[in-house]
Order: structure tokens, then C-alpha cells, then sequence
């Protein structure tokens, strides 16, 4: 197996997941296409999860596994799995997520037939396993859009599970996971959808996204600025490639949306240093974005008036914060 390239690397990070680690890597290494090569990160695990790993890379000649000391978070851990990625292909899975067996093969076959080099597909989310086939069940989103309006693709989930990409594209194009950051992915899929010409749909419901309150993305701490930080990573990316100009609304919809997102979700002693964060990323393109009718949420435009010195807009905004917390009180 050393010597041999596999078709697809199948990458994946884990940090203290032992409930969910035995399942997931029973839908990996069940995956249909078998020539594959399985590439485990451990970033410092302090539970069984090692334990785990180690049993199923002593059945399974196709898992490497890694095992780091100490703990450096998901955007290393995924950064290191592509260097050793020696696959026609990679995909970067996450440890605590459930996976159809086909995904490895239904896309590479989608990659190879079309001679594509990034395929997407879509994925159900879910709190109780029995929500799985119901969600499957559900038409998938791709069938509304079409591979080549990179406007549309810069919409969709960042998520890089929902990803196969031709493994010496990602390495040439320097894909890197910007390190210390949630919502790494978000960088890494404007770098791959306005780069990448050659894309193919799954439209089908491959991923099975676990829902979990302890996941970093349901904190309300300071990790929420990390949305400020990774949309400003993405404008340098853009601005540096020269396609600031061409990808500037669609770019000024999310970086608006994401900021209201942060201040509106986190916890009340820091939402002063939120909006601090907001007041040094809003100049005049983004002024020009809000006050204009291109699409944006609309609680984002009346909170960003409303900070701008609208009466109409703060009583708006005020009036849904009401709504929204009488609405949350009854569902209790």
C-alpha cells in the first residue's frame, strides 16, 4: 500500500470524539470504491478516540494515521492530511459526521466521466440518526443552479465535505486552511469555486452533517470574530488575484450577512467589541451595498441603518428583536 496511489484520499481530522469516531469510520471504510487511502490526523486527542484509530488501522492496511501531542485545531490538522494526500483525488471529511458508502465512488466516477476537477453534492442535516432517510429523501439544491455560475456556487455551503477535488489542482492553487479559525472552509471555497472552471454536481444527499451543542460553531465567545477575520482573509485572497471587482457584491452580501450574524449571536458583554470589529470593516463599498437594493437579509440592512442614525430602521430592527424573543419564550 506504500507504493501504490490510491484513486482517493479520504482525510480526516479528530480531536476527542470517541461517542461518534466508530461510526464514521465504519461508513468510511465501507466506502464501495475501495482503492482508497484513509488519512487520520489525531491533533492531541485526551479521550479513547487514539484508542479508537489504533484499532481500526490494525484491521485496515488502507489507514495512516497521525498522532499529534499536542492540540493545533482543524485548519492544521487538514493543511498536514493534504501534504500526505497521495490520492487522484481528496476529500477532507470531518470524525463526528455520518457518510453514504457510495460518496467516495459516486464521485469519482462523477469527476472521471465528466473530467471535472471539483464535484459537489449536498447533505442532510441531522440531531437523531432516524432523521437521516427523510432528510435524503429531500430534493437536493444543485438541481436549481448549474455548475458554471460561480455566483450561485459562492453561495452555497463552504463546507469542504461537500467537496472532491483533484488532488494536484488543490496542491498547485497553495489550498491552505487559514490556521486558529472556525469557519476555516470559507476561504478555501472562494479560492476553489473562482479558480476552478472544470466542476460537476452530485445533486444528491451525501453528507450527513451531526448537529451537536458542544461544535464550535453554537459557542457565543470571542470565536464568533473569527467571521470577521475569514471574510477579511477571503477579500485579501480576491484582491490580490484581481477579482475583487468581478466577485464585489456577491462578496459584500456574505461579509454584511456574516458581520450581522456575529453581533447579532454573540453574548452581550462583547457585543460592544462586535461592533467595534463591524464599525473598522464598513467603508464605502459596504455603505453603498447597504444603502442600495441588492440582496441582503433584511434584519442585517435595518441593524446597519439603524447604526447609521435611521429612526425607521432602528424601530424595524427593535421590532423583530421583540418578535423574535416573544417567539422564543412560547416555543420554551
Amino acid at each position: 500500500m506504500k507504493n501504490h496511489q490510491p484513486l482517493v484520499s479520504i482525510t480526516m481530522a479528530t480531536y476527542n470524539i470517541e461517542e461518534f469516531i466508530g461510526p464514521c469510520l465504519d461508513c468510511i471504510v465501507n466506502q464501495s470504491l475501495s482503492d482508497i487511502e484513509i488519512i487520520c490526523i489525531d491533533d492531541g486527542s485526551k479521550d479513547k478516540t487514539t484508542e479508537i484509530l489504533k484499532e481500526y488501522a490494525s484491521k485496515d492496511e488502507r489507514i495512516q494515521v497521525v498522532y499529534k501531542d499536542k492540540n493545533e485545531g482543524l485548519a492544521v490538522a487538514r493543511n498536514e492530511a493534504l501534504k500526505l494526500a497521495k490520492g487522484d483525488y481528496v476529500l477532507f471529511l470531518d470524525g463526528d459526521d455520518l457518510y453514504d458508502t457510495d460518496l467516495a465512488l459516486k464521485a469519482y466516477e462523477c469527476a472521471e466521466n465528466t473530467g471535472s476537477d471539483l464535484v459537489l453534492w449536498d447533505y442532510v442535516i441531522f440531531w437523531q440518526e432516524n432523521e437521516i432517510q427523510p432528510g435524503k429523501a429531500v430534493p437536493s439544491d444543485l438541481l436549481l443552479i448549474s455548475p458554471n455560475d460561480k455566483t450561485a456556487l459562492l453561495q452555497r455551503p463552504a463546507f469542504a465535505c461537500l467537496k472532491l477535488i483533484k488532488t494536484e489542482l488543490a496542491k498547485m492553487l497553495g489550498i491552505h486552511f487559514p490556521v486558529g479559525l472556525t469557519r476555516q472552509d470559507i476561504p478555501v471555497h472562494w479560492h476553489l469555486i473562482t479558480q476552478i472552471d472544470k466542476i460537476s454536481f452530485l445533486p444528491e444527499r451525501l453528507i450527513y452533517y451531526r448537529q451537536q451543542p458542544r461544535a464550535t460553531t453554537y459557542k457565543k465567545d470571542k470565536k464568533l470574530f473569527d467571521l470577521a477575520t475569514v471574510m477579511d482573509i477571503t477579500k485579501e485572497y480576491l484582491m490580490e488575484s484581481g477579482l475583487y471587482a468581478r466577485y464585489k457584491d456577491r462578496f459584500l452580501k456574505q461579509q454584511l450577512n456574516l458581520l450581522f450574524g456575529m453581533v447579532d449571536n454573540i453574548q452581550e458583554s462583547l457585543k460592544a467589541e462586535a461592533l467595534k470589529k463591524i464599525n473598522e470593516r464598513i467603508g464605502n463599498d459596504q455603505w453603498e451595498y447597504i444603502k442600495s437594493k441588492k440582496p441582503l437579509r433584511q434584519q442585517a440592512r435595518d441593524y446597519y441603518l439603524s447604526i447609521d442614525g435611521s429612526i425607521m430602521a432602528k424601530i424595524r430592527y427593535k421590532s423583530w428583536l421583540l418578535c423574535r424573543n416573544i417567539y422564543r419564550l412560547l416555543k420554551k
